[in-house]
């Protein structure tokens, strides 16, 4: 089989994964039920994925390394800490309002998966994040937050809204959009970020 067809294939079982895990369940979902998805007899799933943890661990392992690309594209040209971080919030509120299936995963499964956070794949997630942290560290650097800002406490706080934002949307079944009042929300982490008068 071609490398293009391989990698063709192992997207098909990640995407019908990513369906079947949001809609019933990581616990209630099996690989049968995934083979059946995507039209494969259950042995190949194991050809592309040690098991279902495996490939449960993949998801966030590819939408990771796409948004990684994207977020060098989004911030292109944009100058200014607040603008960029402006920008990263829109950004990314966005890409999980498109693709709530792999919202759930990320959110609402994994979060909840301590051997999540020993694998490789979440040090390729945290990378996506480290852009935040040079965010803010250009932000207290050129005097446009405050000087005693500690860009690892920023990020916590930045972080900490959008996870409670994209996990209240999640559980109230997506019944209005995720971007409404954003800007507001924005307005207000701005506020904790500013110089000090």
């Amino acid at each position: 089989m071609k490398k293009k067809d391989r990698q063709d294939f192992r997207k098909n079982i990640i995407a019908a994964a990513t369906k079947l895990f949001a809609e019933q369940g990581y616990q209630k979902t099996t690989i049968t039920d995934i083979a059946k998805e995507v039209g494969l007899v259950e042995s190949a799933i194991y050809e592309y994925f040690q098991g279902k943890e495996a490939l449960l661990f993949s998801i966030p392992h590819d939408s990771a390394l796409e948004s990684i690309e994207e977020l060098e594209e989004q911030l292109y040209g944009i100058e200014g800490s607040f603008n960029k971080l402006r920008k990263f919030f829109w950004w990314y509120l966005r890409i999980i309002e498109k693709d709530p299936h792999t919202a759930v995963v990320n959110f609402l499964i994994l979060q909840t998966n301590p051997d999540f956070l020993e694998t490789e794949v979440y040090s390729q997630v945290k990378s996506l994040f480290s852009v935040l942290i040079k965010i803010f560290e250009e932000g207290r650097d050129s005097g446009e937050m405050r000087k005693d800002l500690d860009p690892y406490e920023a990020r916590a706080i930045f972080w900490g809204t959008i996870n409670n934002k994209v996990t209240r949307w999640l559980l109230k079944g997506r019944s209005y959009s995720l971007t409404k009042n954003l800007e507001h929300s924005f307005s207000l982490l701005k506020g904790a970020f500013r110089p000090l008068e």
